[in-house]
């Protein structure tokens, strides 16, 4: 997997296939292997593009500044040095929040938007997550933080039918993760805050939500859908906080449809 110097840091990315620019936005702790059931899939229609966020997986992690708005500057550097002009972009969690930013920062740049289990703003809600995830962190490291938030994250059907899968996943959470690095990217989030100018995305843009996400839950989905005009809201049912890996057959489905109707209109 290539490194390459987008501004200040050096992102870790996968290009696969060719065509129009696909790029898909890690959530909090994941890495590019969090996009594994959809690059197969979209790159036989597209250029798909995964990277890790900085403070993630295998880009740098500085001790600093993790703020969603240095987050949609560091696509923009990635875009640029990759010599990409147009883009569809996918992003999930706290990677639908950078996309929101991206979205209203480089209009543009976009031809599509689709933003998964996400919100506009970090209200008291969300807030408490977010300090039990620091704290968490903090008392028990990673593996603490992961174990405690499998219950939010994950359904409960897909919590009790893929314990081997969990397994694996934890064990990649754990290795590609810095303590330090988790507690910077989630303290980043409580600033999230766009209730007031999400009504000004314009490109065409697709709402998705599992049904049963109890991190981010649908009425934060519904409440982005009421501002983005045009946008389209699907809820999957009997679903978690990650369409992508609990429901990939049914998430890629959703997602191409969205694409080649944006595409053929």
């Amino acid at each position: 997997m290539p490194r390459i110097k987008a501004g200040e840091i050096e992102l870790n990315y996968e290009i696969d296939g060719n065509g129009d620019a696909l790029i898909f936005i890690n959530g909090i702790t994941m890495d590019t292997n969090g996009w594994a059931y959809q690059a197969p899939f979209f790159s036989q229609y597209f250029k798909v593009i995964r990277y890790d966020c900085r403070g993630q997986g295998m880009s740098d992690k500085p001790d600093d500044d993790y703020s969603q708005q240095l987050h949609a500057e560091d696509l923009y550097n990635l875009l640029e040095v990759l010599n990409i002009n147009k883009i569809h972009l996918v992003g999930l969690s706290n990677g639908g929040m950078i996309a929101q930013h991206f979205a209203l920062r480089y209009p543009d740049k976009l031809t599509s938007l689709v933003l998964v289990d996400t919100c506009s703003y970090v209200d008291k809600l969300l807030q408490l997550m977010v300090d039990t995830w620091i704290k968490a962190t903090e008392i028990g490291g990673n593996e603490f933080r992961y174990d405690m938030s499998l219950p939010v994250i994950f359904s409960e059907t897909f919590i009790r039918n893929n314990e081997e899968n969990l397994i694996h996943m934890k064990e990649n959470n754990l290795l590609t993760n810095s303590p330090k690095a988790v507690i910077n990217l989630v303290k980043a989030t409580s600033k999230h805050d766009l209730k007031d100018r999400v009504s000004d995305i314009r490109c065409p843009t697709l709402i998705i939500v599992g049904e049963e996400d109890i991190l981010i839950p649908l009425k934060y989905s519904k409440i982005l859908h009421e501002k983005i005009k045009g946008s389209q809201l699907i809820t999957i049912p009997n679903c978690g906080h990650i369409p992508s890996l609990e429901k990939p057959a049914e998430f890629n489905e959703i997602v191409f449809r969205f694409l080649d109707k944006v595409i053929n209109s």
